[in-house]
């Protein structure tokens, strides 16, 4: 008789549904959840599955007012724990019932014909039935790997870490039109329509949805949410103490890659696809995310695991999110321009340095070409990546594999080293300028670099094997890369591994080096200068050593700690500065190592015969006098007689003029060969200066060792 009244699809409303509820409750079936009821026969339970598969496949129209939803689902979930409290007093056991929309199980550990393995409840459904959303064909099957293509959910319910069998009432159900949700869109498909154009009409209207989204009261994003999978409603008896719940569900749509499902929109938004695992609220009529998800974001239609402490209506939520803004696009091109920059004003920095003996043997210079060639490596890294790695999962390396963690452990690795030797930089800042006595220390070379590049090794190998988890439900294995991005090969964005070991380093930096900047830039401040300086050139210099320090301290990465900031402005501001500095560094370091060095550039415009090599006061006097006694020597009588029967004013005079003559003539010869010199040298240095870079640190460590 129900099932006669509600057959018209079309006109069925929430009225009905509290109808049918209504006759449920005169026959002794309760709308609380728990109770216990008269039992009934199967093929009355077939009949109220029926009755109950037309109201699913009905549109109630349930107004976006919060008052009518709320009272919409409070109906709703009577209905939802009848059906619960249907399968519980069902007299079949182990036997699953099913309707075109719906099916009930109660399975009963001790029961004959248990289809509980080890904890386990298998269902299968051919492809063809998930994606027309019918249930006549789904069977209760064995956890295997015969079935997996088949299988569309798995229950596996646990006591902590090992499985147990419990006693269960399962209900599934094809659409989502019980839980009334208005943030939630379900999914229509014609009957004549194809699967790529129902994937296509999702896409479009997930594309909109983003560009149309706008801010609820509460400040919050809202966007468009579909339910991509069967309404599991779980209902155990007796939990366990330590209950732990892992559903794998299969979405009934395969939309394709999410990486590349949805392409950039024309006003520069870049959305993307995601699934979450969600429980439905029947006091609040909301999908509450409160389970852990884990799926292969490259292929989501493998399935998503589940991982949940608690039993009640579970499914697989799928919407999309913005990944990067209309600016990023602007932020990245100027981050590989100045990065690219950067890069090559570190290559010149090694090859100034390197070559030239007397410019790299201090101990201020050993450390800088140190922290150069440690930087250079690790923007290296950064800057070849989009030539293996893509963020459509197309490129030689593939994300989230082992070559990928890899990847992202050595950058990783390189960067913490660096902060490591930005360290030591304003370290040997505050020894050379602030603590001048007393300043030695035995092999600092060996210490330093020991530090540099044995601190940061155990960091990147934590931070993958603690965060990498492999989740298992019967035959279904996924592996959850907390550590790991979605889109690139380093850490993943806002995650406790980027946060503890990425941006706590870099905290601890930072405030060790302003420390350091404070006391530096005191004594610049307080340091007068020597010489007919003017104020104005002594304030110039000063601010010139400032930003020189505050930049090779690494104090840019400052602005790094702000970018998460939820204000947008704010945060756009923070992101541009970070990238203006941060990107910047190796031109800095160019800049300060090299150009505004005095003792660099005049060893290299000696080295290339653009300046004339400067002497001391004393080999100059004694240069003097031997010219003149080898003059006096070759010198005629009658000049010899001349000179000294003349005063001694013109005898310096033309021994002077003598040696002009001859250092100009020199510095002629040198001009002329400058452009062979210079190619000479460029090409000289070019070719070792890069490797030599990389082993300068190792053959200092050598030394000191041996």
């Amino acid at each position: 008789m129900m099932e006669q009244l509600t057959e018209d699809t079309v006109t069925n409303g929430i009225g009905d549904v509290e109808a049918v509820s209504n006759v449920l409750n005169s026959i002794g079936i309760s709308d609380e959840e728990g109770a216990s009821g008269n039992t009934i026969d199967e093929e009355m339970t077939k009949n109220i599955l029926n009755t109950v598969s037309n109201l699913v496949q009905s549109d109630f129209k349930v107004s976006d007012d919060e008052t009518e939803s709320k009272s919409a689902s409070k109906i709703s979930g009577s209905m939802v724990n009848q059906i619960v409290n249907v399968a519980k007093n069902t007299k079949v056991k182990n036997k699953i019932i099913k309707s075109p929309r719906v099916a009930v199980i109660a399975i009963t550990k001790d029961a004959e014909g248990e289809p509980e393995s080890s904890g386990i409840v298998t269902f299968t459904l051919p492809k063809d039935g998930r994606n027309s959303k019918n249930l006549q064909n789904c069977e209760v099957g064995k956890s295997g790997e015969d079935e997996r293509e088949t299988t569309f959910l798995m229950i596996e319910t646990k006591n902590g870490e090992k499985n147990e069998k419990v006693d269960m009432a399962i209900v599934l159900i094809t659409d989502s039109t019980l839980m009334p949700d208005t943030k939630i869109s379900i999914v229509k498909k014609e009957d004549a329509e194809e699967d790529k154009e129902t994937v296509s009409k999702i896409l479009d209207d997930l594309k909109k949805d983003m560009n149309d989204a706008t801010k609820a009261d509460g400040g919050e994003l809202t966007k468009k949410t579909y339910v991509n999978s069967f309404i599991t409603e779980v209902k155990v008896e007796n939990p366990p103490e330590d209950f732990k719940l892992n559903l794998f569900m299969r979405p009934s749509i395969d939309i394709g890659d999410t990486n590349s499902s949805l392409n950039t929109e024309a006003g520069g938004k870049r959305v993307q696809v995601s699934y979450v695992c969600a429980r439905y609220n029947p006091e609040e009529a909301n999908w509450v995310n409160d389970c852990e998800t884990v799926y292969d974001t490259a292929r989501p239609a493998d399935g998503v695991l589940c991982l949940c402490t608690h039993n009640t209506s579970f499914a697989v939520l799928m919407s999309a999110y913005e990944v990067d803004r209309g600016y990023a696009q602007v932020q990245s091109y100027l981050t590989y321009a100045l990065l690219g920059l950067s890069t090559i004003g570190l290559f010149l920095t090694l090859v100034f340095l390197l070559p030239a003996k007397s410019l790299r043997s201090t101990r201020s210079a050993k450390i800088n070409i140190c922290f150069t060639t440690a930087l250079l490596l690790a923007s290296l890294m950064f800057l070849i990546q989009d030539a293996f790695i893509s963020a459509e999962d197309t490129g030689i390396i593939k994300l989230k594999s082992t070559g990928c963690a890899v990847y992202a452990m050595i950058q990783h690795y390189l960067w913490l080293v660096v902060f490591v030797w930005m360290v030591v930089e304003g370290f040997l800042m505050y020894l050379s300028l602030v603590q001048v006595f007393g300043s030695h220390i035995s092999k600092y070379m060996l210490k330093f670099n020991l530090a540099a590049w044995g601190i940061p090794l155990p960091i990147p190998f934590i931070g993958y094997f603690v965060f990498t988890k492999k989740h298992t439900v019967g035959s279904f294995t996924f592996t959850d890369h907390g550590y790991l991005a979605d889109t690139m090969c380093f850490i993943r964005p806002e995650s406790i591994p980027f946060y503890t070991l990425f941006l706590a380093p870099i905290v601890l930096v930072i405030l060790i080096n302003l420390v350091f900047f404070v006391l530096v830039a005191k004594v610049i401040k307080n340091s007068k200068s020597s010489g007919n300086v003017s104020d104005q050139e002594q304030i110039l210099r000063q601010l010139k050593a400032a930003v020189g320090v505050m930049v090779l301290l690494g104090t840019g990465w400052f602005f790094g700690i702000f970018m998460s900031f939820p204000a947008p402005q704010f945060q756009v501001g923070m992101q541009y500065l970070f990238i203006l500095l941060n990107s910047s560094q190796g031109i800095f370091v160019f800049l300060f190592y090299i150009v505004l060095n005095d003792q660099v550039k005049s060893h290299w415009l000696v080295k290339m015969g653009l300046q004339e090599e400067k002497r001391t006061t004393t080999s100059s006097s004694a240069a003097g006098k031997s010219a003149a006694t080898k003059q006096r020597r070759s010198a005629s009588p009658p000049l010899q007689i001349t000179l000294t029967t003349s005063t001694k004013t013109p005898v310096p005079q033309m021994r002077n003029t003598h040696t002009r003559v001859q250092s100009m003539r020199l510095l002629a010869t040198r001009r002329v060969n400058t452009s062979f010199l210079l190619s000479q040298t460029i090409m000289r240095t070019f070719n070792f200066s890069f490797i030599r870079g990389s082993k300068f640190c190792i053959e200092e460590l050598a030394l000191y060792v041996s």
